[in-house]
């Protein structure tokens, strides 16, 4: 049962994430210059997973960190990890103990004398303090905004519906592409992750109906504000999720 953390664990303004903060990658990357940056990386700990969510942006782009939520995830309650004591090494992640990290990342930049904003929330969750599964999102130029998404396995599955239940309640919606929702799908189906694929099908289609020929580039949904796109695109996503949703039910019957 999901249980809401304790706000200690938890920088809720830019402001106060920035004094708490200082530059922690670069504080992390000089105390251990045997590490080698690249993320998202299956084989990051605790600490490195939040030091690389501070990893410099792309020059002309400000990113901050909204809110900043650490958790030790492995007993209920769930037990809120405050960042300072990680920052100072108070506080030691330790090999035994599973996490989740939830950034609420914001973006603002110009470009040809034009402004440009963005709003994503990233998860990343740490078993055995590795991480294994995260929804993750990098901004680029003109806030543009990329993806990587890599969902547990199927013995993870329930922790993480509860850290995505989690940022839904705690968190604010940002806009969603229908695409991207469709390539969630299939990312499950590949993982043998049938009943998830098909929540994300259900999802793109109750907001994109591809039969159709006159395409709405936006819709409204109770709980996210949804883009299409190209609706080729969008169509071609969402067929290629149904043939991966068929194959995997084709492998679990043949097990």
């Amino acid at each position: 049962m999901l249980r809401r953390a304790f706000s200690l664990g938890v920088c809720t303004t830019t402001l106060l994430l920035s004094a708490c903060a200082g530059n922690y990658f670069r504080t992390y990357q000089k105390a251990h210059p045997e590490w080698v940056f690249a993320f998202p990386d299956a084989e990051a700990n605790l600490e490195q997973t939040v030091a690389s969510l501070y990893a410099p942006p792309p020059i002309g782009t400000q990113l901050s960190i909204r809110r900043l939520e650490i958790l030790r995830v492995d007993s209920e309650p769930w037990q809120p990890i405050a960042f300072d004591a990680l920052r100072s090494g108070q506080l030691v992640s330790s090999d035994e103990a599973d996490y989740a990290v939830v950034a609420n990342f914001t973006c603002t930049a110009r470009l040809d004398l034009q402004r440009y904003g963005g709003e994503k929330v990233g998860w990343y969750l740490l078993r055995k303090n590795r991480l294994r599964a995260f929804d993750h999102y990098e901004f680029v130029e003109a806030c543009a905004v990329a993806n990587t998404f890599a969902p547990a396995p199927a013995e993870g599955a329930e922790l993480e519906r509860a850290l995505q239940q989690h940022v839904a309640v705690e968190y604010p919606q940002s806009m969603v592409h229908v695409q991207e929702i469709f390539q969630k799908g299939v990312v499950y189906a590949r993982l043998n992750r049938v009943d998830d694929a098909k929540r994300m099908l259900t999802e793109g289609r109750a907001a994109f109906d591809s039969s159709g020929d006159d395409k709405p580039t936006e819709f409204e949904t109770p709980g996210v504000h949804l883009e299409v796109g190209r609706a080729e695109d969008a169509r071609s996503m969402r067929d290629l999720l149904v043939r991966e949703i068929a194959a995997a039910e084709a492998r679990l019957v043949a097990k």
